[in-house]
């Protein structure tokens, strides 16, 4: 997935590079420019989850993202 169609998805859902960070489980704001600017790529996974993200509706994409964030590793 091109960096420049990560960075599309993380406007359309109004996130900030470091809450898409967290919800993809990166290093933070610094790995999201990387990605965003080609310099890095997201894994399969990443790439998968923001391609079924992005085909949602807007409100439903965003719940996704909420209950995911809820679910984190103790």
């Amino acid at each position: 997935m091109e960096g420049s169609e990560v960075r599309r998805i993380r406007e359309k859902f109004e996130l900030t590079r470091e809450e898409f960070a967290e919800f993809l489980c990166i290093a933070g704001y610094r790995s999201m420019i990387n990605i965003e600017t080609d310099f890095r790529n997201t894994s399969k996974f990443s790439a998968k989850v923001l391609s079924y993200l992005d085909s949602l509706p807007k409100n439903k994409a965003l719940g996704l993202i909420e209950e995911l964030n809820r679910h984190e590793p103790k």
